[in-house]
């Protein structure tokens, strides 16, 4: 095997690996959220991404504004509570520990930004974090607005995802439809 496919195939699926092991240890309500979202992320990268590195001039000034939301949803949900409203998404869903949350959060933002790092610079094996993230932009949007609906009332996040709304299916459609756009030029 190449050096080359090593990177581009095995480095994605190690990291697909180790972040859905994180996420279960993390908090069981990622079980239902953030492992699903990897493992497609990984089809997705199969799909597009491994196949032909999509323009990051197209990507990456949407995945830069989404990532800047994403740094205001984290402060809503934290000022207003998340970690320990997460009980209230089933019976016997435990708060989250609040150092685990910052810290969880602040590595998760730090690893976006560099596969935006990355992506720039024309390396493919990032693009799994990418397309994690953009997947996460749009569940985030129907997660909260869920959450919203399960318990009557507002819950924290809620005002923050609304962008998801809008970047989510932008971000989506610019990584997925690279492939088509390029073999049209």
């Amino acid at each position: 095997m190449t050096a080359d496919r090593i990177l581009k195939l095995m480095v994605p699926s190690l990291i697909a690996i180790i972040a859905i092991v994180i996420f279960l240890l993390v908090h069981p309500a990622q079980k239902f959220s953030f492992a699903p979202a990897m493992v497609l992320a990984f089809v997705c990268y199969l799909r597009t991404s491994y196949r032909e590195m999509p323009k990051a001039e197209r990507i990456l000034p949407v995945y830069l504004v989404a990532l800047a939301i994403q740094f205001l949803h984290f402060t809503e949900e934290y000022v207003y509570g998340f970690q320990f409203r997460v009980v209230e998404i089933m019976a016997g869903m435990p708060p989250f520990n609040v150092n685990v949350f910052v810290a969880f959060n602040m590595i998760a933002y730090c690893l976006f930004l560099l596969a935006g790092l990355g992506m720039y610079k024309g390396m493919k094996f990032p693009m799994i974090i990418v397309w994690f993230f953009a997947i996460c932009v749009m569940g985030n949007a129907i997660w909260h607005l869920l959450l919203t609906l399960r318990v009557g009332g507002y819950f924290p996040g809620l005002y923050t995802s609304f962008a998801g709304w809008i970047l989510g299916p932008i971000l989506l459609k610019r990584l997925w439809g690279q492939e088509s756009v390029a073999h049209a030029s």
